[in-house]
């Protein structure tokens, strides 16, 4: 039986434990450790505050309160002179030691993890006039009864600053050693968790009843599902080495994938694929699938696209982003015109599709929808041909696509899985090496000449998943426009670390480093063997895997550093270079 009413001082000895380790194996057994002591609803508030939220990432607000609002709590918690603990914060960059040292020797209250938890709820949730006050009180009384190491973790989970490290995987191997599980356990959690996409409803129910209750989690209509993903070939003549007999090929459009969720009722919620909720950003998108949808409910993906109301071409991903806004979202809707093409469906009427073939979730999406002026199907072909393949191919990229998508027709819908039932090709294969690779900036080199002042070049690092670990793959400096390098400062100097991050593999020197957290999509010419890289180093023996020639391509905000370009897929790719 479970045991209740654990106190705020055990979740905060857990985040500096996890603070303290680089293994990912010992982050396993804290995360063990902590879990088989706390009741379902501890479970679920701990996996939220250790994303730094108080309700799963989908839903919940982020804090809304500045380092000068904290500073201002701080203050008031202490008996402190503001300007006072302003200069403590510059003389050691973090309000949370900051914070750990102005409670002295003090011991705390016994605050229970619940009575936290519904405080910074209060914080998270404050709106409107006079909010920004009640925010401050509030965090200055919860500080005020807190011990250091207590005042400490507080403020970082504020100001979204824990960075412990825990890579999802990683929290659902802890969580299922916690249990009694092993890999096997992990597994179905993990299978759980791409339905559900709600670790805090994952680790509810796991402790409440046990794994095996989370085998064959269905989709919630309102909960956005863990987007299925493609590996990749370097031509279309590989098909057949992955998929048998006859594919769908579809258009890869050059725009933001979204999942659309249809309530009913006049009611849809759009995610993106980091799942942020981008209706409000679209609301022309929004409005033509409820005019089109046949059905009660539902959940659909497809690709906003922007595009040319003269010819119907399609425009690029940089012209769309220019409707992510929440402001004049109106006028940029009669600038930029978009159109949603449809290429599959996950839930209908609350059913689960996702266990039913391609064939069958394509025919219930073209019986489910009209074609209108904003939403059409994404345009396809099922052949086993060959000829046939690369005519499609290269008619989508005369169009404006970026290539083709090819499918197994009897493939099932498996979310948050990259597996080979889904097959991308794009026309930079035909240019370059075989893809762009989406990578974390992990660390900065100051530029020279007309970048003297900001940096000149970029470290980036791929992702490990199974080692939790971001080791590095190349340095970017090319392909940046003016605009671009104008930017990086104000994307990256939040992120600056006082020394390389904990979990980053490298042996590169650089001028600052940064915390693991942005995306980029680049470009290379070719993968070589380095000296100084770390990527997949334990697989060639012969030292680390490096891109060759890189250059930027643009910024993937809508990825989360998980969702980078794995160790595993680079590997393959580098071994298929090897053999042809």
């Amino acid at each position: 039986m479970a045991k209740k009413g654990i106190l705020f001082k055990q979740l905060a000895s857990m985040f500096e434990e996890l603070e303290n380790t680089s293994s990912s194996l010992e982050m396993r057994h804290i995360l063990a450790a902590f879990f088989k002591d706390v009741s379902p609803q501890e479970a679920r508030m701990a996996a939220y505050l250790m994303r730094g939220k108080v309700d799963p990432g989908y839903v919940g607000p982020e804090f809304g309160i500045a380092w000068k609002l904290v500073t201002r709590a701080l203050a008031e918690s202490a008996g402190r002179p503001a300007k006072e603990v302003e200069h403590l914060f510059h003389k050691k960059g973090d309000l949370g030691t900051v914070a750990e040292d102005l409670a002295g020797n003090r011991r705390g209250t016994g605050l229970t993890f619940k009575e936290v938890f519904k405080e910074l709820r209060g914080i998270a949730y404050a709106a409107g006039e006079g909010s920004q006050d009640k925010k401050v009180q509030t965090l200055a009384h919860l500080l005020s009864r807190g011990s250091p190491r207590e005042a400490k973790y507080t403020t970082r989970i504020v100001l979204g600053q824990l960075r412990l490290g825990v890579a999802e995987m990683t929290f659902l191997y802890g969580l299922s050693e916690a249990l009694g599980e092993g890999k096997e356990g992990k597994e179905i959690l993990e299978a759980a968790y791409n339905v559900l996409s709600d670790l805090g409803e994952v680790a509810s129910q796991a402790v409440e009843h046990g794994v095996e209750k989370l085998k064959n989690a269905k989709p919630v209509t309102g909960v956005p599902v863990r987007m299925m993903l493609a590996q990749r070939v370097k031509g279309l003549g590989e098909i057949h080495e992955h998929i048998s007999g006859a594919v769908e090929l579809e258009y890869k459009y050059d725009g933001e994938r979204v999942q659309a969720h249809i309530l009913g009722k006049g009611k849809i919620a759009l995610y993106s694929r980091r799942h942020e909720d981008i209706t409000q950003q679209f609301p022309d998108v929004g409005k033509a699938l409820l005019d089109s949808f046949l059905g009660k409910e539902a959940i659909v993906e497809g690709e906003v696209v922007a595009i040319d109301e003269g010819t119907g071409k399609l425009k690029d991903f940089q012209t769309l982003m220019q409707r992510r806004r929440k402001y004049e979202v109106e006028a940029y809707i009669k600038k930029i015109p978009v159109k949603c093409f449809l290429f599959d469906v996950l839930s209908l009427d609350g059913a689960s599709l996702l266990s039913k073939p391609l064939e069958k979730r394509k025919e219930l999406l073209a019986s489910s929808f009209q074609k209108s002026g904003g939403v059409a199907f994404t345009a396809s072909l099922r052949t086993k041909n060959l000829e046939e393949m690369e005519g499609f191919f290269a008619e989508a990229v005369d169009w404006g696509a970026e290539g083709v998508m090819v499918k197994a027709l009897e493939s099932f819908y498996e979310a948050g899985s990259r597996g080979w039932n889904w097959i991308k090709f794009k026309k930079d294969y035909q240019e370059e090496l075989g893809d762009s690779f989406d990578l974390v900036a992990v660390g900065g080199l100051y530029g020279r000449g007309r970048r003297a002042g900001s940096y000149g070049s970029l470290l980036l690092a791929a992702f490990d998943p199974e080692g939790n670990r971001y080791p590095t793959f190349t340095k970017v400096g090319a392909g940046f426009t003016d605009e671009d390098l104008g930017r990086i400062p104000s994307m990256l100097n939040p992120l600056r670390l006082k020394e390389k991050h904990r979990l980053v593999e490298t042996d590169m020197e650089a001028d600052v480093w940064f915390s693991p957290q942005l995306v980029l999509e680049v470009r290379g010419s070719d993968i070589t063997v380095s000296p100084v890289h770390a990527t997949a180093k334990d697989k060639t023996k012969k030292g680390g895997l490096a891109l060759r020639f890189p250059r930027f391509l643009k910024w993937r905000e809508d990825k989360k550093p998980e969702q980078a370009t794995t160790v595993g897929e680079i590997y393959e790719l580098y071994q298929r270079m090897k053999k042809s």
